[in-house]
């Protein structure tokens, strides 16, 4: 998780939580460093616990365009059905096409 917040123009402080053991620490950033943000760091198949990869995602979304619901493709992937019908729908996964 992490929150952006500026008390000041020049600078952007971040605030994460630690994905393994939720330990809280703050950053600070000049405005002309900003690059990427954490979430396209650790987003997709980069993401240490994904289940999923961009060629599962697309082929769940063709099984899905078939009829299939999201409950059977959660069970042919090895997902939660939540996590499956996020990247059939596109709320996950945005940049699969």
């Amino acid at each position: 998780m992490t929150k952006t917040y500026s008390n000041r123009p020049d600078e952007v402080r971040r605030y994460y939580t630690c994905l393994a053991c939720s330990h809280k620490f703050v950053t600070t950033q000049p405005l002309g460093e900003l690059t990427e943000t954490i979430c396209e760091r650790i987003s997709g198949e980069k993401h240490p616990n994904s289940k999923l990869d961009n060629e599962k995602v697309i082929a769940m979304r063709q099984y899905a365009a078939e009829g299939a619901s999201s409950f059977e493709c959660s069970l042919v992937w090895d997902v939660s059905q939540k996590v499956a019908w996020n990247a059939i729908v596109g709320r996950t996964w945005k940049h699969v096409k």
